[in-house]
């Protein structure tokens, strides 16, 4: 993939390939953006709106048809896209990257300590998802964003930083307007300074009222998570300890089995070892013939097997 660092810039005394112009492109609804489509779009649109020759004195239509050319000289994924695409796409991109932000703001402002910056993206995610019910599909938009004025702008939003729908706004011949108006959307990188709306206002005050109780919510959400962490530690120990004793028990179990099994070999070590004695003893002075080869044979067997013992 061709990083957007890479990509060529340009201004307006440079001339830009002759490409056919995007609003007499007609055909069906493309295919979803690709990450590098993102990304190239971005690129169109900071190298377009930071121009320091003419980004303060272009039309809105001709500030589109220029990230739109750019971004079709680069642009190697196979699809078309017209201007009410890329505009439709950059709106998207534009509000939901300053929504995150503001959720970025909120975060970096709880100043907890041993926190990464990975961390705090991680959290403003969470946050986003919490507020706005989706999930943050576009860092890699933001990271190419946030250092921009208007992004990086977090005391509240700007009129400019939500565009306009294709339907709001006109493209072609009718949507030149004056000389220098370059409207939102595409085009609000020639005024990144506009007054905020009555809308944007209301929200910029619903979040100020609202931000103390989402950096509470945030450190009690966090603090929640080191408990359940510290429990499930504690647990484990428990559990550990629990194995140690079920061992020692086994091992106490064994040990005792086996004395008793020592206890008993030796209980009858001692009956035989007696009752050879008493073969031995035997008086065979008083018995029949056979009686008394049956003894003699028992004690010369006794004697064999004590005298192989030594």
């Amino acid at each position: 993939m061709e990083s957007c660092r890479d990509l060529p810039y340009y201004t307006v005394s440079d001339s830009p390939p002759e490409i056919e112009n995007a609003s007499s492109t007609k055909g069906k609804r493309g295919a979803n953006f690709s990450v590098e489509e993102d990304q190239l779009l971005v690129s169109a649109w900071l190298n377009t709106s930071v121009d320091p020759v003419s980004s303060n004195e272009q039309t809105q239509a001709t500030f589109r048809q220029k990230v739109w050319e750019y971004f079709m000289q680069y642009n190697k994924s196979g699809n078309t896209r017209t201007i009410t695409s890329l505009l439709s796409r950059w709106g998207l991109i534009s509000e939901r990257t300053n929504k995150f932000a503001g959720c970025m703001a909120k975060v970096n402002a709880l100043h907890k300590s041993g926190i990464t910056e990975q961390d705090h993206i991680i959290n403003a995610k969470a946050l986003f998802l919490e507020i706005h019910k989706k999930p943050f599909l576009l860092e890699h938009c933001w990271l190419m964003l946030k250092d921009q004025p208007k992004f990086a702008n977090l005391n509240g939003r700007s009129r400019a930083s939500v565009p306009p729908t294709p339907e709001s706004t006109s493209i072609g011949e009718g949507g030149e307007g004056g000389e220098g108006d370059c409207g939102s959307g595409l085009g609000d990188g020639c005024n990144l300074e506009r007054p905020i709306g009555k809308k944007a206002e209301k929200a910029n005050r619903r979040n100020k009222a609202t931000g103390k109780d989402v950096g509470e919510y945030l450190i009690k959400k966090m603090k929640f998570i080191e408990d359940a962490t510290r429990l499930e530690e504690e647990k484990m120990v428990i559990e550990r300890e629990k194995l140690t004793i079920e061992k020692e028990r086994s091992e106490e179990k064994l040990k005792i089995e086996k004395e008793k099994v020592m206890i008993e070999k030796k209980k009858f070590e001692m009956q035989y070892m007696l009752e050879e004695e008493r073969i031995m003893m035997k008086d065979t002075s008083g018995l029949t013939g056979a009686q008394k080869a049956f003894y003699e044979q028992l004690q010369e067997e006794i004697m064999a097997k004590r005298s192989s013992r030594n």
